[in-house]
């Protein structure tokens, strides 16, 4: 296994309630909103990206056509239980390959290439000193938000995620969280809502 290499993964299983459609294909900017978070993650040159989906996973990989290589679909039939099943899914696929991951959210497609790229580089210095796992996330005046690097992946950790827990709820499972402030404010600005919807259609117009 290369320490060096580091995989992205993307949560996008859940059923879009708050929303009221399936926002992972809500037209944004010209493609569906979750390519969006793709297209992110393969412009950052992670070795490969795993994008998870649960509910219409069919129709939602029938209609973004991502044909990089690097790119995989894993489904989640148990997405019903909460995003934390498809963190457990992705990270139980890619365990054996990689120590390191990058968790991205596919309805947040306002991150910067430059916060993406700061936070994986300080995770990478953060292994140089580190053999527990660990994770690393920017903040944005005092929120945290994502993407959140994780560092030194075991298979004790993955067995102890499940649910609908947050990485706040999980932080006793890792050694440090080292948070990094930001001006980057799409770091938490993600799309829930129709009124999210609006703002976002806005902030594209602008």
């Amino acid at each position: 296994m290369d320490a060096e290499k580091i995989c992205a993964v993307i949560l996008a299983g859940g059923t879009s309630s708050r929303m009221g459609e399936l926002k992972q294909l809500l037209p944004l900017d010209g493609k569906p909103l979750l390519e969006h978070a793709i297209r992110q993650a393969l412009d950052n040159e992670f070795t490969e990206v795993y994008t998870v989906v649960g509910h219409e996973a069919a129709k939602i990989k029938s209609k973004i056509d991502i044909t990089e290589e690097r790119h995989h679909w894993l489904v989640n039939e148990h997405y019903g239980f909460g995003q934390g099943t498809s963190l457990k899914k992705a990270l139980m696929h890619s365990k054996d390959d990689y120590r390191h991951a990058m968790v991205m959210l596919g309805d947040l497609p306002f991150i910067q290439k430059e916060t993406v790229e700061m936070v994986k580089f300080s995770g990478m210095a953060l292994c140089r000193t580190q053999t527990q796992p660990f994770i690393v996330r920017p903040v944005h005046l005092g929120q945290v938000g994502h993407p959140v690097f994780i560092g030194n992946i075991s298979e004790q950790l993955v067995e102890q995620l499940d649910g609908d827990a947050g990485f706040k709820s999980m932080a006793h499972l890792f050694a440090v969280m080292q948070l990094i402030e930001t001006g980057d404010d799409g770091v938490n600005f993600d799309i829930d809502t129709p009124e999210d919807y609006k703002i976002a259609e806005e902030k594209v117009r602008t």
